[in-house]
């Protein structure tokens, strides 16, 4: 599609104006034109005509004398005198008119008819005073077509006497009257005809404005309203929130250009709406998961303190009846001596199984003040790798970790040795024999991370929900207490990092990834303060993905 600017756009509906004016003063200008011509053709041939009736009246007083007296000779010369001058007067708007091109015709017709009378007259004249001078023809080319060219001239019969001349000469001028109105009625022809033209021009221009006028008016609709309108509409839309809305454009200017960028803006607006909703979801998550936290902590440290002294006097009571009945029923070679011993010694385990649970609930309620100092994380993590290597009951799983170089992170070690621990135990007890866990370190962001990466069971969406709750667990096996991850997410958090969890699914394994701060820096004092005396529970980190694998 061909791009037309909104000036280029301005610049032909301006010149459509233009030709529609340029159209209308055309025809106008015709039409005035024509009226003008109809006009001064029409007024011409009035003062032709009007010429002509005072030659004709001149030509009419002319008698010829009864007697031979010299007054009458004399009142008949003045009479053919005032009839020349009327002729010459005639003859002057005959041409002028002919010369104007205020005729429908060439006008030769009427001005032989005035050489022949020239010619009547002036021979009456001659016959009046033979002598006189003045005795010539006035018009000019008279004697030329008169003696030369007589097959020009209309026919007349001849003269005799003066008498038959005078009424040769009423009879030549009584022909004008029916050439000037023959000539006036074509002149009313060809007027008729001029507006005939007129109006049909008129009517076209007309009818052209009109349809560049439609047009016009069809650009304009396309080029400005139509666009105004649709990007009108846009932002009322997006201002009621609709921000996945399009603007679909195709002017092929700058409102295009708008369209366009509006767009993107609404997209970029829609996405940074759906990353605060998240946001907001997922601190909401948060408020709830350190709400929780903080009461579990609470609830933790009272119930281990209540319950570590009955276990002690348990675990101490079992020890000695251990002892004491020992000695007695081996002597006595007492049959049930097997089953009793039994019983004592699952008594033990059992009392020291709840006090390392009791010990976790003391942990995880603990808000202990953190020593951090720059610990390599790589280090850290190989030695834990190399310590589980060694546990019977993880052969036959593998442990990857090669790294490139030192990732150094403000951190207590301690604490975060005891993350890892934490996070690798889990992805190995999560795997079948075979499977693969892959560590890798970076620095990523201005921060270091660590991502544990396991072909293990994955977890759903709904467990990744709860994955760093407090008791809660997915073992396969049915064991732990599930307190392992909400410890770790609360030394990462204590640390000002981030822990997440992301899984494709059921099946398809899992990755934990734990970024930790570089410097000191990083750590505002006043954050740290409200850590230590706001309990174990502080803002859990997005664990963002779409499962993770559930471990204690």
């Amino acid at each position: 599609m061909v791009r037309w600017p909104i000036r280029i756009k301005l610049i032909v509906g301006l010149s459509v104006v233009v030709g529609m004016m340029l159209i209308l003063m055309g025809g106008s200008i015709f039409g005035l034109h024509s009226f003008h011509t109809s006009y001064l053709t029409q007024s011409d041939q009035l003062v032709e005509m009007g010429a002509s009736v005072d030659l004709i009246d001149r030509v009419f007083r002319l008698h010829a004398p009864r007697t031979e007296s010299l007054e009458e000779k004399e009142e008949l010369t003045n009479r053919v005198l005032e009839a020349r001058d009327a002729l010459l007067t005639y003859f002057r708007a005959l041409k002028q008119n002919t010369i104007r091109g205020n005729r429908a015709n060439s006008g030769f017709d009427e001005l032989g008819l005035a050489f022949l009378i020239d010619d009547d007259l002036t021979s009456i004249l001659k016959e009046l005073e033979p002598n006189s001078e003045s005795a010539n023809p006035i018009l000019r080319g008279t004697s030329y077509y008169v003696n030369k060219h007589p097959e020009m001239l209309p026919q007349i019969e001849p003269a005799t006497d003066l008498k038959h001349r005078i009424d040769r000469l009423n009879h030549t001028v009584m022909l004008l009257p029916k050439e000037l109105f023959g000539d006036f009625y074509d002149v009313l022809v060809m007027s008729r005809g001029q507006y005939q033209t007129s109006r049909v021009i008129v009517w076209t221009s007309a009818l052209m404005v009109l349809a560049m006028l439609g047009g016009l008016m069809l650009l304009f609709h396309r080029w400005v309203l139509y666009p105004v309108r649709l990007l009108q509409l846009g932002v009322r839309r997006v201002a009621r929130g609709s921000f996945d809305y399009k603007i679909e454009l195709s002017s092929g200017d700058e409102m295009q250009d708008l369209a366009e960028a509006f767009n993107d803006m609404t997209a970029k607006i829609s996405v940074t709406y759906a990353d605060l909703e998240q946001q907001v979801q997922e601190r909401s998550r948060q408020l709830v998961r350190s709400e929780r936290l903080a009461g579990v902590g609470f609830l933790a440290a009272g119930v281990a303190h209540e319950i570590n002294n009955p276990l002690a006097s348990i675990a101490f009571c079992s020890e000695a009846l251990e002892s004491r009945l020992g000695g007695l029923l081996s002597a006595s070679s007492h049959p049930d001596h097997s089953v009793i011993s039994n019983y004592l010694k699952m008594i033990q385990e059992e009392a020291f199984r709840c006090k390392s649970i009791t010990e976790k609930l003391l942990d995880f309620s603990r808000c202990n003040d953190i020593k951090r100092e720059r610990t390599d994380l790589a280090s850290l993590i190989q030695g834990v790798a190399d310590m589980i290597r060694h546990i019977g009951k993880y052969r036959g799983k593998t442990i990857l970790f090669q790294p490139k170089e030192a990732v150094m992170a403000h951190v207590d070690s301690q604490e975060i040795k005891q993350v890892v621990l934490n996070l690798v135990v889990n992805a190995i007890d999560s795997m079948d024999a075979g499977g693969t866990l892959r560590i890798e370190t970076r620095y990523h962001h201005g921060m270091a991370e660590m991502t544990f990466s396991d072909n293990g069971c994955g977890m759903s969406p709904e467990v990744l929900e709860n994955i760093f709750e407090p008791f809660f667990t997915r073992r396969r096996a049915g064991k732990g207490t599930g307190l392992g991850l909400s410890i770790c997410h609360r030394i990462v958090n204590q640390h000002h990092g981030e822990i997440m969890a992301t899984s494709p699914g059921e099946g398809k394994g899992s990755t934990f990834r734990v970024r930790l701060p570089i410097h000191p820096s990083e750590i505002p004092e006043s954050t740290a303060a409200h850590d230590r005396s706001h309990g174990p529970a502080g803002p859990a980190e997005t664990a963002a993905a779409s499962g993770v694998h559930a471990v204690s």
